[in-house]
């Protein structure tokens, strides 16, 4: 039988590929993992001995004022001098994040032929989320600002500037497509409207932005964003929901409130900077970047609060291309020995008399700070950051519908009793463009 005659018995394969499967293999290549060395700091502390929180509030004490009244006589001996301690006081915030669970969905997507268990995907997207906070929060101060607008461009659409409200920082580090944010009205002193990232709706490089409603985006009647006002992340865009709630002044304490790197800030802890000047983290402004200024700043550092920066003590957090303008000036400096014929090149890390840098994509772009670890302590109320299960299960039925959700929570604060130990260098000016060192695509 001729070959040809064979091809009408034979199903076409469009039809075929009907009985045919795709067999996925792996797992979901997670291609945005992110990480942030201040948040590991701030994870790393601990409470010590003496912290706790308890009730509304905590109180601690510090002293601020030298020891005075020993002194040389003819035989008189001196009247005694007081020496009363500061009082300086921590209150907890709460931290959530909640996740649902279509009971269909999660039967379909589970199983053979899935790429992952549906469910791990689920709580691995909710931890990945409680990361980029944990990161968004140890850098920026308890406003929880996440950007500041810098125009309108439309009754959906702005353009953004200036991260956690750092002039020149990128605004976009922490947002991303589906980021449910909302805006504060500065100048009405209000709550101006929420909405939703749209799937495609950041341009990276022109740091716009646009959402998907401009209904619920500009809700007060007349009421139009504009430059200036500010932008944080919401419960939800919908500003009517009773649990709508933006994060605006309920963030933990991060850098941005603990060493304060623009000294914007009065009073931190309940203790005022004018009354005790020792309270102060101590700022000085960049003038070279470069090994040997930061050397000199750890040497006023350690005058000013009364023992020596060290590697045992004092680690530095910057933006990366601060670490890399640093780089370069050590390159004069750099000691290798044993390495006979072998020639080497790059560095994995830099650090300076021993004191290592870390370099931070969330940070500030043009600060670099010195924190004394010993004087950083996060002081949970309860337990770590966990699933509610109190009442039995971690996941609660939703009422109504063929589906369970469950949330993460903690209450924490993050503090420091000692402001005084620690440094900023401000105001940095490297020979890099800082666009290439930030964790957006905007290249």
């Amino acid at each position: 039988m001729p070959f040809g005659s064979q091809r009408s018995t034979v199903e076409t394969l469009q039809n075929i590929s009907g009985l045919v499967r795709d067999v996925f293999v792996g797992s979901v290549v997670n291609n945005v993992r992110r990480t942030s060395a201040t948040s590991e700091v701030f994870q790393d502390a601990s409470p010590g001995t003496d912290y706790k929180l308890v009730g509304e509030a905590m109180v601690f004490a510090t002293e601020l004022r030298f020891k005075t009244g020993a002194m040389a006589t003819d035989g008189s001996i001196p009247d005694h001098v007081g020496l009363d301690a500061v009082q300086g006081r921590v209150t907890p915030v709460r931290r959530y994040q909640r996740v649902a669970m279509d009971n269909f969905v999660e039967a379909r997507a589970t199983g053979e032929g899935a790429f992952d268990d549906f469910r791990d995907r689920l709580f691995d997207h909710l931890w990945d989320a409680w990361e980029s906070m944990e990161a968004r929060q140890s850098v920026g101060a308890s406003s929880g600002l996440v950007c500041v607008v810098d125009a309108r461009l439309a009754n959906n659409q702005i353009r953004v500037r200036d991260g956690y409200g750092n002039a020149g920082t990128n605004p976009l580090t922490n947002l991303s497509e589906n980021s449910i944010i909302g805006w504060y009205d500065v100048s009405e002193g209000r709550v101006g409207g929420a909405a939703k990232i749209t799937n495609t709706g950041i341009d990276y490089v022109d740091n716009e932005i646009t959402v998907d409603s401009a209904a619920t985006w500009e809700t007060a009647v007349g009421a139009q964003i504009a430059a200036g006002d500010l932008i944080y992340f919401a419960t939800t865009h919908d500003t009517t929901r009773d649990y709508f709630t933006l994060e605006r002044n309920l963030a933990p304490n991060g850098v941005g409130t603990l060493l304060d790197p623009n000294a914007t800030f009065t009073a931190v802890h309940d203790i005022d900077e004018g009354d005790y000047p020792r309270w102060k983290p101590y700022r000085t402004d960049s003038v070279t970047c470069d090994h040997m200024e930061f050397k000199e700043h750890w040497l006023q550092l350690g005058q000013k609060r009364g023992f020596p920066v060290t590697p045992a003590t004092d680690v530095v957090i910057t933006f990366p291309s601060v670490v890399a303008q640093v780089a370069r000036s050590l390159i004069g400096f750099q000691q290798q020995s044993a390495l006979g014929g072998e020639l080497e090149g790059g560095y994995s890390g830099i650090s300076i008399n021993g004191i290592r840098f870390l370099e931070d994509p969330f940070f500030y772009h043009n600060h670099a700070i010195t924190v004394a670890r010993d004087h950083l302590f996060r002081i949970p109320l309860g337990g770590d950051a966990d699933f509610f299960a109190e009442d039995g299960s971690m996941f609660q039925r939703i009422a109504d519908f063929d589906g369970k959700e469950a949330f993460v929570v903690d209450y924490l604060q993050n503090m420091t009793n000692h402001r005084g130990a620690h440094g900023v260098l401000a105001n940095i000016v490297t020979d890099l463009n800082d666009e290439l060192f930030t964790n957006v695509p905007n290249y």
